[in-house]
């Protein structure tokens, strides 16, 4: 029976690479390995430690426990969080500007650099491209100030590429208005 003992030492180093572990899993990026990983091994250290008769080792591995079933559960959260949120599109940043609609502040032309404003803020904006009706003999194509656009890319810097946005135009049928 002595022989199938096992050392308090195993125990405690279980404890601490479990401790260990958890450091470990808040500076690198990973899905979640190391969390398990350190549950694990303080679990097994605490039940080590049980097992080989340390005095006050039924309080530590009750601690043991708490803290592996409270760092589960934060581990279980975090990755139901992640999941629900795969797929959706992005809301900040650059890629939550894509499709975001703003009014012009000043003409916008596809060399020229105007001001719209678009997600509560002021941007400096170029056209992406001319639109279809104008015509290039004209010179530069221009959204004039108090239209509506698009954005749908970014340039150098933080000048935003936009398009203008024709709302459809509702046509009265003059039998109705009598």
């Amino acid at each position: 029976m002595p022989m199938m003992a096992i050392p308090p030492a195993i125990g405690l180093i279980l404890v601490l690479i479990g401790l260990a572990l958890f450091l470990v899993d808040l500076h690198v990026t990973n899905h979640g390995l190391p969390t398990a990983g350190a549950m694990v091994a303080l679990l097994a250290g605490g039940l080590a430690l049980f097992g080989a008769g340390v005095p006050y080792s039924g309080v530590l591995l009750g601690a043991v426990v708490v803290v592996s079933m409270l760092m589960g559960g934060v581990l279980l959260g975090i990755l139901g969080s992640l999941r629900e949120l795969r797929g959706r599109p992005a809301i900040t940043g650059k890629e939550g500007m894509i499709g975001e609609v703003g009014t012009v502040r000043s003409p916008v032309g596809t060399k020229s650099e105007g001001w719209v404003f678009v997600h509560g803020e002021r941007w400096r904006a170029v056209l992406a491209f001319a639109p279809e009706e104008t015509d290039l003999r004209d010179g530069e194509p221009v959204v004039g100030v108090g239209h509506k656009v698009a954005v749908v890319g970014f340039g150098d810097g933080s000048v935003v590429q936009v398009v203008p946005v024709e709302l459809p135009r509702h046509r009265r049928n003059p039998e109705l208005m009598s």
